[in-house]
């Protein structure tokens, strides 16, 4: 939240730092063509701060906004040296600055291509069409936490009244994956799907599978066993509540 946040503000930084010349020079006495590349810098600004919110690779915002900033920067300059009478080193510093910008921008498209190659462990796990256990949740742990950081990645924790496991796989997507951590006890994670889609999913099981209790948890910014952990550590506390 923070890292958006900061983020954010970059484009508008830029858009300030290259209007700084109006207030170093004297003023031109026509508006036009400046006000346009003024307007244009603001839109430019304001499409960039929204980058910073968009659910990809924290790598693919940080360059896509710099290198829209630093776009935004460069128009900014553009509408300086029509508004106001500047040297033409700025000016061409501003072109210097659009090949910084496309460099940038190319650098988040790499990433992007990076972050969306399939990762072979999952592939494969998702292949086999059976449940896991606790040794390859482990193994895929590390896939599962840098997946989680490019596309949602949601916990569903189950406890059953009966071994189920080979029973909830009818009722999950393929990209899903399924652990038994212990009889009875599984742990689902559901690829592509936020909170709302886990409890579709959860509503989904019950009306199939003897379900005891449930947690739902997203995927972000930790470890599958600190998320684990948190899960078990809620369902301990409904248990305790029921008693």
């Amino acid at each position: 939240m923070l890292e958006a946040m900061w983020l954010s503000l970059v484009p508008w930084g830029f858009v300030v730092l290259g209007l700084l010349p109006l207030g170093l020079f004297p003023r031109q006495i026509s508006l036009y063509p400046g006000v346009v590349f003024l307007l244009a810098a603001l839109v430019l600004a304001a499409t960039a701060s929204l980058y910073a919110r968009v659910p990809l690779e924290s790598r693919v915002r940080f360059f896509w906004v710099l290198g829209l900033s630093v776009l935004a920067n460069v128009l900014g300059v553009e509408a300086a040296r029509d508004l106001a009478r500047i040297p033409g080193e700025i000016t061409v510093a501003a072109g210097i600055g659009s090949l910084i910008a496309g460099g940038l921008l190319l650098m988040g498209w790499y990433y992007l291509g990076q972050s969306k190659a399939p990762n072979p462990a999952l592939a494969a796990a998702r292949s086999s069409s059976s449940v896991l256990d606790q040794a390859e949740l482990q193994a895929l742990a590390p896939s599962l936490e840098a997946l989680s950081a490019v596309r949602p990645v949601t916990l569903l924790l189950l406890h059953t009244a009966k071994e189920v496991g080979t029973d909830l796989l009818s009722y999950l997507r393929q990209p899903d994956l399924i652990f038994s951590l212990e009889p009875g006890h599984y742990l689902i994670a559901l690829q592509g799907s936020g909170t709302e889609g886990a409890q579709i999913v959860f509503r989904r099981l019950r009306q199939n599978i003897p379900i005891r209790a449930y947690a739902v948890l997203p995927l972000q910014k930790m470890s599958i066993a600190e998320a684990v952990r948190q899960l078990e550590g809620e369902l301990q506390h409904y248990y305790l509540t029921q008693q």
